[in-house]
């Protein structure tokens, strides 16, 4: 027995040997795969999760090594596989851990035990180059804005619509949450109604205040003139520590600000539509309503029949395994600055789940959080991970780093080009886009200087309409265009 394990232990170890970058895990492909009883694709897919030091990927695997699903039936895998989730409170490891030991001749507990925990040890070693570091020195210090402890997030449609002349559209009337968990407008019988739209949305705000990145999160109506207005209004600028930062932000606007009198008034049939939505996840054990549930107390708290009712949810389904709670419970944490290695860590283990939207956060945070410890490489894993999932916010991440970074070794001109082109049309009215395709047509081989100062004029032009912050793109384009400069046609 101890020489099996021990060969585990090897083919470990040479696992963990694999060059950084290499994976890039989607654990919620696997479980797709496992449910059709794709077994062996599932196992190759749970495997790069190993690399990750998944929980979950160690559970399935364990799973199926006991039982001979997709792989080679072996117990000692099994067993190394399920110990590795139990080290990490995973779901009912512990019990299975238990059960599969007392099968084990007591004489050999010991042994056994010594071995598995040296595996769980290089497993969390090898992860160690993915995975964030605390910074403990800023723990106890928090953003500000504009000198406020916290942004509102609550955006009331009347200012958009008196800046904008922004009226109602006609819409279906009807909503629900669908299996991708965002709130979708549908119905069995369409109705016109001139009521104003629900949208929750997530973004970036940049440290002059501006707003980029916007990730719709849940929505109702016709929304696009309302995201499209909502950018125009900078946020007060976040700091940190008396310096200028960068922050995630979660915006409510139209029909998701009401209280539950107007709701009731004003949107009687989303009003019954949510509270179903509350009482189907609050009467039965289905993850998806409860998760489903959850959402909509984060929207409307006046749904909770006790507090924090949405938190304890989500952390609940966080604890069993549903990374989109993972997700929203850690992001809740983090936006309302507090238990940040809590936040960090449910985040991160969303993101070894392969949600794109959690890999692109963590991403950022390795560049720009002030709480864990800025790494450009493990950045770049987690937004290559997301971007193989086509998240495209992460596209022009990577081109920035690759045109930016101080270290030669990142740096690559000719991958921020493929990236830029692949995204060109998505990106047409982002402004960083335009900066760094100026970027990179002044450090391609082939530069052309034309090019540089035509991209570079109409980024500063977007992102002045929108009200960024452009003082550092207007200076290099007076650095590019100062003195004799040349422009052949």
């Amino acid at each position: 027995m101890e020489q099996k394990l021990t060969t585990s232990l090897v083919g470990l170890a040479l696992m963990l040997s694999t060059p950084f970058n290499s994976y890039s895990a989607n654990l919620l492909k696997a479980n797709s795969l496992y449910k059709q009883q794709q077994y062996q694709q599932a196992a190759l897919e749970y495997k790069r999760g190993v690399e990750l030091n998944s929980a979950h990927a160690h559970y399935q695997l364990g799973l199926m090594y006991a039982k001979g699903l997709g792989v080679k039936q072996d117990q000692l895998n099994a067993l190394m596989y399920i110990n590795a989730a139990a080290k990490q409170n995973y779901h009912i490891a512990q019990q299975l851990l238990d059960k599969m030991m007392a099968v084990v001749p007591v004489e050999k507990h010991l042994e056994i035990k010594n071995l598995l925990d040296e595996t769980a040890a290089q497993l969390t070693k090898g992860a160690q180059r993915y995975l964030p570091q605390i910074d403990s020195n800023n723990l106890s210090k928090k953003f500000t804005f504009d000198g406020a402890p916290k942004l509102d997030h609550k955006v009331y449609l009347d200012e958009l619509q008196d800046e904008f002349g922004i009226g109602f559209e006609m819409e279906t009337s009807g909503a629900f949450f669908d299996e991708d968990d965002e709130f979708s407008d549908s119905s069995d019988v369409s109705m016109i109604t001139t009521a104003p739209p629900l949208l929750v949305l997530d973004h970036d705000v940049a440290p002059d205040g501006s707003i980029r990145y916007v990730n719709q999160i849940q929505k109702l109506g016709s929304v696009n003139r309302y995201i499209d207005a909502y950018k125009l209004f900078p946020l007060p600028k976040p700091t940190f520590n008396g310096q200028a930062a960068e922050f995630v932000h979660r915006a409510y606007l139209g029909a998701a600000t009401y209280d539950q009198f107007d709701l009731v008034e004003e949107r009687p049939r989303l009003y019954r539509e949510y509270r179903s939505v509350a009482k189907r996840g609050t009467s039965n054990h289905s993850l998806t309503d409860q998760y489903q549930a959850a959402m909509a107390m984060l929207n409307f708290p006046w749904l909770e029949d006790q507090p924090n009712q949405a938190e304890k949810i989500l952390l609940s389904l966080a604890k069993q395994g549903h990374p989109s709670a993972m997700y929203e419970y850690g992001l809740k944490l983090y936006r309302e600055q507090k238990e940040i290695p809590t936040a960090i860590h449910w985040i991160t283990e969303a993101s070894k789940y392969g949600l794109s939207r959690a890999e692109y956060r963590l991403a950022r945070f390795f560049q720009t959080s002030p709480w864990i410890l800025h790494d450009e490489e493990k950045a770049l894993f987690w937004y290559q991970s997301a971007i193989e999932k086509g998240h495209e916010a992460s596209s022009i991440r990577v081109a920035e780093i690759k045109l930016l970074s101080q270290d030669q070794g990142i740096r690559n001109v000719n991958h921020a080009i493929e990236l830029l082109d692949k995204v060109k049309d998505s990106q047409s009215r982002n402004p960083e886009y335009y900066y760094l395709l100026a970027l990179s047509y002044k450090d391609r081989q082939a530069r052309d200087f034309k090019k540089v100062v035509d991209n570079l004029e109409k980024a500063i032009r977007m992102a002045d309409r929108a009200n960024w912050d452009v003082s550092d793109w207007e200076d290099l384009l007076a650095e590019l265009t100062t003195g004799r400069v040349f422009i052949v046609e």
